[in-house]
């Protein structure tokens, strides 16, 4: 993303092993959702019995977010008050009843969350992690049913387990991973013909360079009567 730090790139990137590790296997960074935003890092996956979050014994569908967090001033961009949350709690509200009265789909939202509420209110993953770099955040400073990641020298460190939130969105999520993941290869598509293409206008200067650098030189073919003069001459 346009700039964006080199310890958020580190932070994606180490998030998304991270989920790997973990067990899930349809991973993106920079998924866009649209309700939500931009996720920097999403996992989904199916568990096993007793191998998954709840250690329920049977199979569980499970999604990640991690939201990687750069600086405590990044953090906090993202934090919704109190006061703010309970004008969006009156807003779904009366949203409820328009639609109940009037039959429409469509709801009006005039308060704008931040990205840590705004997941809780519009739920799309069963598990949210923050990461940051070690010493950065503590638990108290986290939001309700978040989780904290910490990135230090020995790789990432689960410091605080998040809440188990139900959703029903898994399938959303997986489309949205899917499209991320295809814009991905169609940019490193055009990000390697581009490449080949400088290599080339480069090979082609060098080339150029090298022609105007040659001087012409001109040979005089001899003369037969002059040459066989010459060779008897010589041969007296």
């Amino acid at each position: 993303m346009p700039g964006e730090t080199d310890l958020h790139k580190t932070l994606k990137k180490e998030a998304c092993r991270w989920l790997y590790r973990m067990g899930y296997r349809c991973i993106a960074a920079e998924v866009r959702l649209k309700p939500l935003g931009i996720i920097d890092a999403v996992g989904t996956g199916i568990f096993r019995p007793y191998h998954n979050y709840l250690f329920i014994a049977k199979d569980l569908p499970q999604v990640c977010f991690v939201e990687c967090k750069a600086s405590r001033s990044d953090f906090l961009r993202d934090c919704s008050d109190d006061g703010q949350m309970t004008l969006c709690m009156l807003e779904r509200e009366r949203n409820r009843k328009l639609k109940r009265r009037r039959g429409s789909s469509r709801l009006r939202r005039a308060v704008e969350l931040g990205k840590f509420a705004s997941c809780l209110l519009q739920p799309m993953a069963n598990i949210h992690y923050v990461l940051a770099p070690t010493g950065i955040l503590q638990k108290k400073d986290l939001p309700q049913r978040w989780g904290l990641l910490t990135y230090g020298e020995a790789g990432i460190s689960v410091v605080v387990r998040p809440e188990w939130q139900e959703c029903a969105r898994t399938e959303f999520v997986e489309s949205a991973i899917a499209r991320t993941l295809t814009g991905d290869i169609y940019r490193a598509d055009d990000r390697a013909i581009n490449s080949v293409n400088r290599e080339l206008f480069s090979q082609q200067s060098a080339l150029a360079e090298r022609i105007r650098s040659i001087r012409p030189q001109v040979v005089l073919a001899p003369v037969p009567g002059v040459a066989a003069a010459r060779e008897i001459a010589q041969a007296r």
